[in-house]
């Protein structure tokens, strides 16, 4: 199963191993409810979140529900979204037994909560996908009635949700996603390890698989060219009347690379990031690794650009009460667009200007002008100045970020044969036109991604009883999902190294091998060996370790801190790993542990082994055969 987890939405895919044939998955309500809803191929990343006496001390906040926004809240809930970026940050932990799982993120101005709880919301929103909780209903005595003894959804919402899959019937699609062999999901090129491991958290609470070894992590840009590799040929052929009436009859033709070859572009520009990859594609995919690709994520995508909107069309002159400058338009700027966000999701006027941004960013698209009124406030907003004062930019900075991508694959823009866009962003026709221009010689091929972000369905203020389906859904299938899905036609592209030995592990085994003495490079990558890691696959990982580059995410990233709360940003834990160098280096003989503070780092990863699922400190077997001598 592929799995694609973005910023706004959630969408899935499986393939038939044997046949090759993908089965995009889609989502419709439960036939027991009282209400029935238009099927999606794609639910919002959203969650219903209720709070236990709000401002007590002994409040909780616990997932109501996933996968729709409602129009309106009661008194004590609230909605979550973007929840994606946090997953980054750090793995929840408790410091002490029972306490609180640290870190705590910032959300808004007066309110803060564990980053456990948005791991727990992907969790909720991949349980849809598992026929076990499907259809649950609660006993009196409010437990879940649940007669497979293997999974485990302690906490989660029973789901008003039930998916399907195009071209299985609901029972051949339960037996499969019971026996699941695999699981893949995506990445933005670069992300720590931290954010895979939260992913895989996620997956096995959703209990989707048994093992963490079925669990796959690719770059969303790979998967953005296997999805263009591997048309669905049965992506619209549901027997569900309800998908039926979704399709609407305007389903564009899927991407085709069945003719690329040589040099290809893949840009994928979603909610957080845009993603860029290039690739000199072989004649036979089968040999293509890897190490065929250059990956690169840039941190400024749809949501820094509705920001933008905000800042440069809606409220120019807003301080925001912030004693720092506003992020400049097109630059991801992260600490600033972190505060601003932050203080964006803290009023009622700022998400009410978030909503306008979406509508703006679009409508603008096909549009004049657009006139908008929120309060007393009335704005008439020109095209002309949504592409000087906020496209362009975004254009020129996304350039500069693809021509260092060029020189860092040795390629030039002559020799790009073909440019795959996709992504909410990457469908916009300026991306085409000056795609066109870069690259003189490129087909430039755009799969048409809905314009807007729809709902599955929409609550109005009288609760889950009164549904009223929406008027516009996802008429389109999960491409990259169904690119992630393909990954099991293709293994000899999967990262082996990232995927057996985490940089953790890594870490812990170099705890283990080395002491007071000083050791060369190759004496150290000797005894690793004699414990059975595969150094070749990791040496370069490795000589960072030992030069002073602790694992991402082991302390949260200095852009990242602005994501916290301030209690959380003194974790005293963090402070007291980065006051020392765990390894000193001898530049003419090698390297030796700091004893000392090798124990603190061994006892603070300890409390993240403790509080996880995963067994963070072993390395991860391989559940597919995969060749590891193309790695050399």
């Amino acid at each position: 199963m592929g799995i694609d987890f973005g910023s706004s939405g959630l969408s899935a895919a499986l393939l038939d191993r044997t046949s090759g044939q993908l089965h995009p998955i889609y989502w419709e309500a439960s036939q027991a409810e009282a209400w029935a809803a238009d099927a999606s191929y794609r639910i919002p990343s959203a969650a219903v979140l209720a709070q236990t006496a709000p401002g007590s001390p002994g409040s909780e906040v616990t997932v109501k529900s996933v996968g729709f926004r409602p129009q309106a809240l009661p008194a004590g809930e609230f909605l979550l979204e973007n929840f994606k970026l946090p997953l980054k940050v750090g793995i929840p932990y408790q410091p002490e037994a029972a306490g609180m799982y640290e870190p705590l993120l910032q959300w808004s101005p007066l309110q803060a909560f564990s980053i456990a709880l948005p791991l727990q919301c992907v969790r909720a929103l991949l349980a849809t996908l598992n026929p076990r909780k499907q259809g649950q209903k609660f006993a009196e005595s409010g437990e879940i009635l649940d007669s497979a003894p293997r999974a485990n959804f302690a906490g989660l919402p029973v789901s008003n949700l039930i998916c399907r899959a195009s071209g299985l019937t609901p029972e051949t699609l339960d037996a499969a996603l019971l026996e699941l062999q695999g699981v893949i999901l995506g990445t933005p090129a670069g992300w720590s390890d931290v954010y895979m491991f939260n992913l895989r958290e996620a997956v096995l609470g959703a209990s989707l698989v048994p093992s963490g070894s079925q669990i796959f992590v690719v770059e969303d840009a790979i998967a953005t060219l296997l999805a263009a590799v591997n048309p669905v040929e049965n992506g619209m052929e549901v027997e569900s009347s309800a998908v039926d009436s979704a399709k609407g009859g305007e389903e564009a033709a899927p991407l085709n690379a069945s003719s690329f070859s040589g040099g290809t572009l893949i840009l994928n520009a979603g909610a957080a990031t845009v993603e860029l990859a290039l690739v000199e594609l072989p004649s036979n995919l089968q040999d293509l690794t890897r190490a065929d690709f250059t990956c690169h994520s840039f941190a400024f995508a749809g949501d820094a650009f509705d920001q933008d909107i905000i800042c440069q069309l809606l409220a120019k002159n807003e301080t925001w009460g912030m004693s720092i400058d506003l992020p400049r338009p097109g630059h991801p700027d992260l600490p600033s667009r972190y505060q601003l966000q932050q203080r964006l999701q803290g009023s009622a006027f700022g998400l009410q200007l978030l909503e306008a941004a979406r509508q703006i960013k679009f409508i603008l698209q096909h549009e004049k002008s657009f006139a908008l009124d929120i309060g007393q406030q009335h704005w008439d907003v020109k095209r002309k100045d949504l592409e000087s004062l906020v496209l362009v930019p975004f254009v020129q900075q996304l350039n500069r970020e693809l021509n260092a991508l060029l020189s860092r694959a040795g390629m030039s823009p002559a020799g790009i044969n073909q440019a795959i866009c996709a992504g909410g962003m990457g469908a916009w026709p300026a991306i085409a036109r000056w795609l066109r221009q870069k690259l003189p010689n490129a087909i430039v091929v755009q799969d048409q991604e809905l314009q807007v972000d729809q709902d599955i369905f929409e609550i109005d203020n009288s609760g889950l009883n009164s549904v009223s389906p929406s008027t516009n859904f996802p008429q389109k299938i999960g491409r990259v999902a169904c690119g992630l899905a393909s990954l099991a036609l293709y293994p000899q592209i999967l990262d082996v190294s990232q995927q057996q030995y985490s940089d953790f592990f890594l870490l812990w085994e170099l705890m283990q091998v080395l002491g007071q003495e000083t050791l060369s490079f190759q004496e150290i990558l000797q005894l690793l060996e004699r414990q059975g890691v595969n150094t070749r696959t990791c040496e370069p990982r490795i000589l960072r370790i030992l030069e002073g580059n602790l694992p991402a995410g082991l302390v949260p990233a200095e852009e990242d801190f602005m994501l916290l709360a301030e209690e959380s940003r003194q974790n005293p834990d963090w402070e007291v790993i980065l006051a020392e160098p765990l390894f000193f280096e001898d530049v003419s003989r090698g390297y030796r542990l700091n004893l000392e503070h090798a124990s603190v780092v061994r006892e603070y990863l300890g409390k993240l082994a403790s509080s996880s699922q995963q067994k963070l400190l072993e390395p991860l077997t391989l559940a597919w055969d995969v060749r590891t001598d193309i790695y050399r």
